[in-house]
């Protein structure tokens, strides 16, 4: 089956879960209308006046009063490796184009396509001589499946139905999904997307329930979309704990993942989330943190991870699983000092040394306290990372973060606990943000991003050091909003 041909018959498969979705969500959220009037009259009523806010009196004016929006995005990035490893470049320009109709007794509907164009780059479809792989950063920007694929790299990003309400908010489809550890992460051309359905519900106007199942991802720097299974391993794959290439990708046996989430600020110095990640047949996943302020603009911040195997971790043959017979689980800190405009903060995370935290890459990216951009620690076991972090909100418009971070990993042939081959480093980042003042570049905004990264006294080949240590990397994003 040619790639064309492959491609409309995944998008048949997936618009025809869609469909279910969004028809088992109407059927049940009429029913609640339904069975619930008696009791939330003067709810439903507020709710009403509230979410209609564009008088709709036909179908067609459910698309001409809705709304439109989108980017349009160009993103410059460079890498300096070390020392023979090549060097590369690439330019990336593309927009994205969304649309929600007019809401009606608090339904809507709403859809979003994306596209990407290599304006220009070095030569990212062809492998490091010394290291034999492709640039790893640069090619994110397109498609990692794909390296020779410049210009066919469109998405339908989002199709789906939402209801919302007082009382409920409920999304079936396709759509961005943000959590802990599953997010869209839009940093590169194109976000993770995740298919399936979410409920929330509000909690006394202090928190929020969030229940969500899905079973179709499509990955960042990909154009398709993937079954939960197929999803996982199209990132890099990395070793098992025997030293071996992981065997998992194209042999995870799982329907989906179900997550629940509960946030609730308790106060105006205490705020708690909790969240569970339970992907069937491969692992249950509980993280939790509260910031706590002990002081005038003093917070104190602490969280958790623990996670287990579910099932055979995603194949009955040991060497095809994605997560091993293990129990692992991490914890990490933070101290922040917030004067006006300031965010100086001190964080830690360390992870256990009873195997390896895993969590699929193709679904989002951790966000710990100490998570920095270009650094990851899932794939580790009995590591710890100390990140200092300054940020400064100078206007309305203009902002800067600088970071320093210092990360102690096993060595890269401890394959229990070191699953991507990574080394201990020294890095930092230098973030700045700003947005012109002149009403006539309105919409427009820019971003500069430098990363970078070393390991003094390091006795890994050269080979391996290849967008994993001693590299340098700068980004130039051009964005208009509208």
């Amino acid at each position: 089956m040619n790639r064309a041909a492959l491609a409309a018959h995944n998008f048949y498969l997936n618009m025809r879960s869609t469909f279910v979705l969004a028809v088992s969500l109407t059927a049940l959220l009429w029913s609640g209308e339904a069975t619930g009037q008696d009791h939330h009259t003067n709810i439903q009523h507020s709710t009403e006046a509230s979410a209609d806010t564009v008088k709709v009196t036909t179908v067609k004016e459910l698309f001409t009063k809705g709304e439109v929006e989108g980017h349009v995005r160009n993103y410059f990035m460079a890498t300096w490796n070390h020392r023979s490893l090549s060097d590369n470049y690439a330019n990336a320009i593309g927009a994205e184009i969304a649309y929600k109709t007019a809401t009606f007794h608090g339904f809507r509907m709403g859809f979003a396509g994306l596209f990407t164009y290599n304006l220009f780059s070095s030569n990212i479809n062809e492998r490091d001589p010394i290291s034999e792989k492709h640039p790893k950063l640069e090619l994110e920007l397109f498609d990692i499946e794909d390296p020779e694929n410049k210009a066919d790299l469109d998405r339908l990003d989002e199709l789906y139905l939402e209801y919302s309400s007082d009382w409920l908010k409920a999304k079936a489809g396709r759509f961005s999904f943000t959590s802990p550890l599953m997010n869209p992460q839009d940093t590169r051309m194109k976000p993770y997307s995740f298919q399936g359905i979410q409920v929330q519900v509000p909690l006394q106007q202090k928190g929020i329930l969030t229940l969500a199942w899905f079973d179709h991802f499509s990955p960042r720097s990909t154009v398709e979309w993937f079954k939960a299974g197929e999803a996982i391993g199209i990132f890099s794959l990395g070793i098992d704990a025997n030293g071996d290439p992981s065997g998992y990708p194209h042999h995870t046996q799982t329907r989906g993942v179900a997550v629940a989430g509960l946030q609730f600020k308790q106060s105006t110095r205490l705020s708690t989330d909790f969240w569970n990640y339970w992907i069937e047949n491969v692992s249950n996943n509980s993280y939790g943190h509260a910031v706590l302020e002990v002081a005038p603009r003093v917070k104190v911040g602490v969280e958790g991870l623990y996670q287990f195997r579910v099932g055979n971790g995603g194949n009955p043959e040991t060497k095809l699983a994605y997560f091993p017979d293990q129990q692992q689980w991490l914890a990490g800190g933070m101290l922040a000092y917030e004067p006006v405009n300031w965010h100086l903060s001190l964080n830690y995370l360390h992870t256990a040394g009873e195997g390896r935290f895993l969590f699929p890459r193709e679904w989002g990216r951790e966000q710990f306290f100490a998570t920095l951009s270009r650094g990851r620690m899932e794939g580790t076991g009995k590591s710890d990372m100390v990140v200092a972090k300054v940020r400064k909100q100078w206007s309305g418009r203009f902002s800067s973060e600088a970071a320093v971070a210092k990360a102690w990993l096993p060595g890269a042939q401890d394959y229990r606990y070191n699953k991507y081959g990574a080394t201990s480093y020294l890095g930092w980042v230098a973030d700045l943000n700003y947005k012109p003042a002149n009403p006539v570049l309105n919409g427009l905004s820019f971003r500069l991003l430098y990363i970078g990264r070393v390991s003094p006294g390091s006795d890994m080949p050269l080979k391996d050091m290849y967008y994993n240590t001693n590299f340098h990397n700068i980004n130039f994003v051009t964005q208009l909003t509208f």
